[in-house]
C-alpha cells in the first residue's frame, strides 16, 4: 500500500512537471508589414492587427500563429477595400524557423479608385434639394475624382441626416445606399437616398424625474417655444443647458415616437436628482509658499431653483481665509446670475500684512456661450502693515469683468483660448482723497500639433497697470508683484518687482509670459517642458533698467478623472544672491494655466 500511493503522488508530480512545462512552450514572433506607403493606411493595419496588439503573448503553437496571421489578412483585405484600394492583394508568410519566426504581410495595394460622381436622392420631398441641406459633395468630401473612403462616405450618411433633423424632420433616415465598383477604370460610383418623412413642430415638454427641484428651472432653458419648427439641435443644446446646472446626475432629453393629433412632437426630459450638498478638502505645496489646505461646503440647489451657496476656509503660511459665496441663475434675465461673496482674511506674504474684509456683488451676462461680461460694486476694508508702518483703507469699487473661453477642458485644455478682462476703478472713503484704477488682462492659447504621441503647445500672457495715484499711495495688497506657481516659476511668491532692501514693495505694471509643452506619455503619465518670464515695474511702462526675469524647468503630470495632478520644479535663469533658491517645487491639482 505505501508503494502504490508513492507510485501515485510520483506519476502526480510527473504530470504536473508535464503540463506545467507544456504552459510555458510559447512561439515568441516579430512582424513585418510591407509595400504600403500610405501612412494612415499603414496605422490602420497596425491598429487592427493581432499579430501586433498581441506579439508580447504568443501562441502556444505554429498553427495557432498562422491563424492568427489569417485573422489578420481578412481584417487588411477589408481594411484595403474602406480605404479605396480595391485591386490591393495581400500575401502572408510565417517563418517558424527564426528565433524568433517572422511574420511578413506582402501587400500590393494597387491604385486608390476615384470616386466618379455622387448622388443624393431624397425621396418622398422631392421638392427638397440637396443644395437646401448645404451639403454639396465637395462639402462632404465626396467630390467627383476624390479618392474613395468608406469612412467619408458613412460620415456623409450621418451629416444628411443631421441636417434634415435641423430642417425639422426629426425622421429622416437612410433607406437605400449604393457603391458600383468600376475596375475597368477604377473609380467608384456612390449614391445614397434618404427619406425625410414628414415634417414638425414642437409640442409640448414632459418633465419627469424631479423630487425637490422647481420644474420651472428645467422650462425656463427650453430654447424653443411649442409650435416652432423643429430642430434637433436645440435638443442637444437643452441637454447641455442642464449637465451645466449640475443639479442632476442623469439627463435624457428625446423626442416622441410619432406626431400629435396637431402634427406636433411632444418631448420628454427624464433626470434624475444628484445630491446638492457636498463636503471637500484640498492640499497643495509649493516650496515659497509651503504647505496649503483648504475645507469647502456647498448647497448647489439652496432654494429649489439652482441657487448655489458655497463656503470655503484656507489655511497656509501666507494666508488664513474664510469665505461666503452666493449665485442666483436667472436673475431678472435666462441669460444672467447675481454673485454676492464676501471674504475674511489675513493675508501674510514677504511684502506686507493685509487683515482685510471684502465683499461684492456682480451681475454676469452670458452674451454668448463663449462670451460672458459683468460688473457691480465691491467694497473693502484693509489695514495693511508694509516696512513697519499700518494704514487703514475703507474701498468702494465698481469691478468690471469680460471673459472668452473656446477651450475645450477647464483643467486640461488641449486646444482654442482664453481671455480675461478686469478693470475697476477705486476710492477710499477713509478721507485721503484716493482714486485709482486698476486693470489687467490675461491670454492664454492651446494648440495641439501632435495626436501620438499627444503633444500640446501652451502659451500666456498677463499684462496689468495701475493709474490715478503714486505707487505708495496705492494699498500694498492692490499693486502687482511677480513670481510664484501662477506667474514666473522659479522666483518665491510676489519676490519680483520694485524692493526696499530684501521686501518687495510692488509696482504699479506687470508683465508676465509663459510657454510650455505637454507631452501624453501614456494614458495616466505627462510630462511638461516651460519657461516663464515677467516682472512688476515701478510705473506703467518699464524704465531702461527694469528686465524680464526668466525661469525654466520641467513637470510631471498624473492624469485622473477630475483633471491632472501637477508636480512642477523649476529654476530661475536671473538668480539673485541671497534673495532666490536654487529652485522652487509646485504640486496642486490642474495645468498651470
Amino acid at each position: 500500500m505505501p508503494s502504490l500511493l508513492a507510485g501515485l503522488i510520483l506519476t502526480g508530480i510527473l504530470l504536473f512537471t508535464h503540463f506545467a512545462t507544456a504552459a510555458d512552450i510559447t512561439i515568441p514572433y516579430e512582424v513585418e508589414i510591407k509595400g504600403v506607403e500610405d501612412r494612415e493606411l499603414l496605422k490602420g493595419m497596425e491598429d487592427i492587427a493581432d499579430t501586433v496588439g498581441l506579439k508580447d503573448n504568443p501562441p502556444a503553437t505554429v498553427a495557432l500563429l498562422k491563424r492568427r496571421a489569417d485573422r489578420d489578412k481578412e481584417q487588411f483585405e477589408r481594411l484595403l477595400r474602406a480605404m479605396g484600394y480595391y485591386s490591393g492583394r495581400i500575401e502572408v508568410d510565417v517563418d517558424q524557423d527564426d528565433r524568433p519566426a517572422k511574420v511578413v504581410f506582402h501587400i500590393e495595394t494597387g491604385p486608390v479608385y476615384l470616386l466618379k460622381s455622387f448622388d443624393l436622392n431624397l425621396g418622398d420631398q422631392p421638392e427638397l434639394k440637396q443644395e437646401d441641406l448645404l451639403l454639396s459633395p465637395d462639402r462632404l468630401g465626396l467630390g467627383p475624382g476624390t479618392p474613395f473612403r468608406a469612412g467619408q462616405f458613412l460620415n456623409a450618411e450621418k451629416k444628411v441626416i443631421e441636417n434634415l433633423q435641423m430642417m425639422g424632420f426629426p425622421f429622416a433616415k437612410i433607406s437605400e445606399r449604393r457603391v458600383v465598383v468600376d475596375h475597368g477604370d477604377r473609380t467608384v460610383t456612390a449614391a445614397l437616398r434618404a427619406e425625410p418623412g414628414p415634417t414638425a413642430q414642437f409640442g409640448r415638454v414632459e418633465v419627469t424625474g424631479l423630487e425637490s427641484t422647481n420644474e420651472t428651472i428645467i422650462r425656463r432653458k427650453i430654447p424653443w417655444k411649442e409650435g416652432d419648427r423643429y430642430n434637433e439641435v436645440l435638443l442637444e443644446l437643452l441637454h447641455k443647458d442642464l449637465v451645466e446646472l449640475g443639479l442632476f446626475s442623469t439627463i435624457a432629453v428625446s423626442h416622441g415616437e410619432s406626431l400629435d393629433e396637431e402634427g406636433r412632437l411632444p418631448v420628454r426630459v427624464a433626470v434624475k436628482e444628484r445630491k446638492y450638498k457636498s463636503v471637500g478638502a484640498g492640499i497643495s505645496y509649493r516650496s515659497d509658499e509651503k504647505l496649503g489646505v483648504n475645507f469647502s461646503w456647498e448647497n448647489r440647489n439652496l432654494l429649489g431653483e439652482g441657487e448655489r451657496l458655497g463656503v470655503v476656509a484656507t489655511f497656509s503660511d501666507l494666508t488664513y481665509a474664510a469665505e461666503a459665496s452666493f449665485r442666483r441663475p436667472s436673475f431678472f434675465r435666462e441669460d444672467q446670475a447675481l454673485t454676492l461673496s464676501s471674504r475674511l482674511a489675513e493675508d501674510k506674504p514677504d511684502a506686507y500684512t493685509s487683515r482685510n474684509l471684502a465683499n461684492s456683488a456682480l451681475v454676469v451676462r452670458d452674451v454668448t456661450k463663449a462670451l460672458k461680461i459683468g460688473g457691480g460694486l465691491g467694497f473693502k476694508h484693509a489695514r495693511i502693515t508694509q516696512l513697519g508702518e499700518s494704514e487703514d483703507f475703507n474701498l468702494v469699487s465698481l469691478p468690471l469683468q469680460l471673459s472668452w473661453d473656446r477651450s475645450d477642458d477647464l483643467l486640461d485644455p488641449t486646444k482654442g483660448g482664453r481671455l480675461g478682462l478686469q478693470f475697476a476703478p477705486y476710492m477710499d472713503l477713509s478721507g485721503e482723497d484716493l482714486q485709482f484704477s486698476k486693470g489687467k488682462l490675461n491670454y492664454g492659447h492651446y494648440l495641439k500639433v501632435f495626436r501620438s504621441p499627444s503633444i500640446v503647445l501652451a502659451g500666456r500672457v498677463t499684462m496689468g497697470a495701475l493709474s490715478g495715484a503714486e505707487r505708495l499711495e496705492i494699498p500694498a495688497d492692490e499693486r502687482f508683484y511677480g513670481g510664484g506657481g501662477g506667474s514666473v516659476r522659479g522666483y518665491a511668491y510676489q519676490s519680483l518687482g520694485p524692493r526696499v532692501g530684501a521686501v518687495p514693495t510692488g509696482g504699479k505694471s506687470l508683465l508676465e509670459v509663459s510657454l510650455e509643452t505637454r507631452v501624453r506619455v501614456t494614458e495616466k503619465i505627462g510630462l511638461a517642458f516651460f519657461m516663464d518670464g515677467g516682472n512688476a515695474f515701478e510705473d506703467i511702462t518699464p524704465s531702461s533698467g527694469e528686465e524680464l526675469f526668466w525661469g525654466a524647468g520641467v513637470g510631471v503630470r498624473y492624469f485622473t478623472p477630475i483633471g491632472p495632478f501637477r508636480f512642477d520644479i523649476a529654476m530661475p535663469l536671473d538668480r539673485r544672491d541671497g534673495l532666490d533658491d536654487a529652485f522652487q517645487i509646485y504640486i496642486s491639482l490642474g495645468q498651470s494655466f
